[in-house]
């Protein structure tokens, strides 16, 4: 990049006034004043020629810094990452890149991100990670210090933004498909019930068992406390076995609703150990539509989360709130997810 390459410079090649140049690169074009052509074509002269925006000065006279903070926790579900390289695709498209910060559980890592997102000026952040077992809403007050917030789903303080992805909806619509088969003992495995994902996928395995007039059955819900398991959203071969050992064989369970995909890929391993069949004897659903789903063998049933429809409402809410002042911007939107049919269900 050639930190000498001006404005001046970029205006002069693309035709147009200094002052367009920099409304555009400084974020501050709005639709009605800078045609989408010329925007893309300042963009596109501006790539070419190496052109390094100075950030310090740019936030120094008040302006964007077209950065967006993303924090999320060391150790999430799978889906998280593949939630954020959906967010990043997003904020990209929006002219917005992204500074990302794993914190875990630890409250003073996740303080120190904060602080370098505010020093950086981010223009907004969203916290795909703030339950925290000690203090529910303590991640959540750190975050609060950042201007325009966007929350993967409720977070414990008032007056959030936030995306809701429909864990309940997951549950409906896989008892749904299940029973549609024939299946009537159906097995539930979810972890630890502090996360509102696992209380919104246990209250869904409940109302969908009602609606399909099927007995509400505790022991058929296995729980899974995430505090002993080395990595909780993985699963060994003897925690499989112990699995279905309970559901199916103590239980006669004849489906098996798994945390993800990776965990209904061993769930499958572990029947299959037992000389029963999938899903002959047993039918496997996952959920998060992980690679595996499609390369294992039966094909995996699953719930995808629809990450490019949460990325593109959480850009959509954040560009709301930096660019509109929240004007007009809804307080929360639903995304749900969709039910892929295999060979597994």
């Amino acid at each position: 990049m050639n930190k000498s390459i001006r404005q001046t410079d970029i205006a002069r090649v693309a035709n147009v006034s200094q002052a367009t140049v920099s409304l555009v690169l400084d974020g501050k074009a709005d639709v009605g004043r800078v045609s989408a052509a010329t925007r893309q074509r300042i963009g596109q002269v501006a790539r070419e020629m190496g052109y390094l925006p100075n950030i310090v000065a740019r936030q120094l006279r008040g302006s964007r810094s077209g950065l967006i903070g993303v924090l999320a926790g060391l150790g999430s579900a799978p889906v998280i990452f593949d939630r954020m390289l959906a967010l990043e695709r997003a904020a990209l498209e929006r002219g917005y890149r992204t500074l990302v910060g794993q914190f875990g559980g630890n409250l003073e890592l996740a303080d120190q991100y904060v602080s370098d997102f505010a020093a950086r000026r981010v223009d907004g952040t969203i916290c795909m990670t703030h339950e925290y077992r000690e203090r529910p809403e303590a991640i959540a007050r750190l975050v609060s210090r950042l201007h325009n917030v966007v929350y993967l789903r409720q977070p414990a303080v008032t007056d959030a933004h936030y995306i809701h992805v429909d864990a309940a909806d997951c549950i409906h619509q896989a008892v749904g498909h299940l029973t549609g088969k024939g299946r009537k003992r159906i097995g539930l495995v979810i972890l630890d019930d502090f996360y509102q994902a696992n209380l919104h996928r246990r209250q869904g395995y409940a109302e969908a068992m009602k609606r399909h007039n099927l007995p509400l059955e505790e022991a058929l819900v296995w729980v899974g406390d995430d505090r002993l398991l080395p990595n909780p959203h993985e699963v060994s071969n003897d925690k499989a076995a112990e699995v279905v050992q309970e559901l199916v064989i103590t239980r006669r369970a004849d489906s098996i609703i798994a945390i993800n995909d990776d965990w209904a890929a061993q769930l499958i391993k572990a029947i299959r150990r037992l000389g029963l069949s999938v899903p002959g004897d047993v039918s496997v659903v996952g959920q998060g539509n992980f690679k595996i789903a499609s390369f294992f063998d039966p094909e995996i049933t699953t719930l995808d989360p629809q990450n490019e429809v949460f990325a593109e409402a959480a850009m959509d809410m954040l560009a709301g709130l930096i660019e509109k002042g929240g004007a007009d911007t809804l307080k929360s939107v639903t995304v749900k997810p969709k039910l892929i049919v295999r060979q597994s269900a």
